[in-house]
């Protein structure tokens, strides 16, 4: 599957890009750029910034398809202060974002995902910005997908339900008794209506315990 979401917390998501780099199968850009700057490609790991345009990524496949698209967006004048930005786009990108902390009482998934040939041509007539699918080597882009998702489930710890759990997500996720696991993420909190909580491995404590 193209898609996995797992919980990452600080130095996991630096292990995280270091894998990335290690693979050697990945070119990483920005997904959007700076207001009125262009798009920057990282081609290293102490290159990518901590702040959220090294946390929102787009991974072009070596050999695998056209260089990206970058889609500028003008802003409306007096809107903010600047003029433009771009996103990064292309039918066979894969998608790397953090989820990360929110707050003090959520830990959000961190998440990877790309299209498909089939959703990619079903588009193709609608966003003729991107050119035709057919220029992407689809399987090359599900097995470098793949092995970057296998790369990710091996550093996990624990579980919960279907999402690996990376070491540090771990210790936030104890600490801060991360319990309920609904909407993108695991919460301190239920969820209204909610009557059971979850822990490692997706396991439902016993009633004693809620």
């Amino acid at each position: 599957m193209p898609n996995l979401d797992f919980y990452a917390a600080d130095e996991d998501w630096s292990a995280v890009l270091r894998t990335v780099f290690e693979l050697g199968l990945f070119r990483v850009f920005e997904s959007g750029s700076r207001h009125d700057h262009q798009l920057r490609e990282f081609r290293a790991l102490d290159k990518v910034p901590a702040d959220q345009h090294g946390r929102h990524l787009q991974l072009l496949v070596v050999g695998a398809g056209p260089e990206p698209v970058a889609e500028r967006i003008n802003f409306v004048p007096g809107v903010v202060d600047a003029t433009f930005r771009y996103t990064c786009e292309g039918w066979g990108l894969i998608q790397l974002d953090y989820g990360g902390l929110f707050g003090t009482e959520e830990l959000r998934w961190t998440h990877t995902n790309h299209n498909s040939e089939k959703r990619a041509s079903a588009w193709a007539g609608t966003i003729r910005r991107l050119g035709d699918p057919a220029a992407w080597d689809w399987p090359a882009v599900t097995s470098a997908s793949s092995k970057l998702n296998r790369a990710i489930r091996r550093m996990a710890v624990d579980k919960i339900g279907p999402h690996p759990v990376l070491p540090h997500a771990a210790r936030v996720i104890a600490d801060a008794n991360l319990r309920y696991e609904y909407g993108t993420g695991i919460h301190a909190t239920p969820s209204f209506g909610m009557a059971s909580s979850v822990s490692p491995s997706g396991v439902e404590p016993p009633a004693s315990a809620l």
